[in-house]
């Protein structure tokens, strides 16, 4: 009896090592060192058991800061002699920005038969030297003697000196004339202004509405549309990643409209931002950029599960909010 269960506890072990194999992923340079502007290639792939289901990370228009993504392949699927499945993509990098760059490691998602877990496995860190272009270097003179090197060696000639025309003198003539009007047409346009202007000032203006209340009526408007229950899953969370960028740079004073979703975090955090408001963001924004530009499907409580995470976010900073318009 005692050696039947020594020998299960020894099966099971080696069952969970053979699983926890299922998964290998590799991340590959072609080259870890190339000039300025040049390519090189990023070789992802991995290798897991029939059945199992691999999210590739989505990389966006920059790998790092100044290392960027210029292309990327489509996720090729190929079956190993020994049963199990290879799955590899490609994504041409260049930069134009001398330095060693440190190239993060990468995290694959993935999902086993018949367990609703979600699992993750990242690739080692890599690194990618770009160096300069050296400059041409003057071949050396046949005659070393000192007297040849001086009669080789000619002042300058200076300027030739030219009459201008008055087609040349024209344009800044014009370019003065229009300045002088310039400066009448002011002049006569404040006077004549600065009535209304004054009595516009004494109007007071409508003050700007919280960004938490537009915040929550955009988000209310968005559920009510209904999008992604009628297939319009992209538009979805491209108007769902707005809202939230717009209310976060409004209220935590982040550049959100012309930042990738890293560089947004990553401010965030120089700012001691609180953990738990970062990995809400992180989560809706990194779902919103698969859905647009992996063609990642979604599913259902996923897509719940966004707007609950934005409606949640909007709600625990807006205490913050208030406080900084009072």
């Amino acid at each position: 009896m005692r050696f039947l269960r020594l020998f299960l506890l020894l099966f099971l072990g080696l069952f969970q090592s053979a699983f926890a194999q299922d998964v290998r992923v590799r991340a590959v340079l072609d080259t870890a060192s190339m000039r300025i502007g040049e390519q090189t290639r990023l070789r992802l792939s991995v290798e897991h058991a029939p059945g199992v289901q691999v999210q590739f990370p989505f990389l966006a228009d920059s790998l790092v800061s100044k290392v960027e993504v210029i292309d990327r392949t489509a996720i090729d699927s190929t079956m190993q002699e020994n049963k199990s499945v290879l799955e590899r993509q490609t994504f041409t990098l260049t930069s134009f920005d001398e330095g060693a760059y440190n190239l993060p490691a990468l995290t694959f998602t993935y999902r086993k038969p018949n367990d609703p877990t979600e699992y993750s496995i990242q690739t080692e860190p890599l690194t990618l030297a770009v160096s300069g272009v050296p400059l041409p270097q003057a071949p050396p003179t046949q005659d070393t003697s000192a007297t040849a090197e001086a009669e080789n060696i000619r002042d300058i000639k200076p300027p030739l000196a030219v009459p201008r025309t008055f087609m040349e003198v024209a344009p800044y003539l014009a370019g003065a004339i229009l300045l002088f009007g310039g400066i009448v047409w002011a002049i006569w346009y404040f006077r004549t202004h600065r009535k209304v202007a004054n009595t516009d000032a004494g109007v007071q203006q409508a003050p700007k509405r919280p960004a938490f209340e537009v915040a929550m009526e955009e988000l209310e408007k968005l559920r009510e549309e209904r999008l992604w229950q009628s297939g319009a899953v992209k538009d979805y969370h491209t108007r769902l990643a707005d809202i939230v960028r717009v209310y976060v740079e409004d209220t935590l004073n982040v550049t959100t409209l012309e930042a990738t979703t890293e560089e947004i975090i990553a401010e965030l955090r120089t700012k001691s931002c609180p953990a738990g408001t970062v990995e809400i963001l992180r989560a809706v924004l990194e779902k919103a950029d698969m859905v647009k530009f992996a063609k990642y499907e979604a599913l259902p409580d996923e897509n719940e599960r966004s707007l609950r995470l934005a409606t949640e976010l909007v709600q625990i900073t807006a205490l913050k909010e208030q406080v900084a318009s009072d």
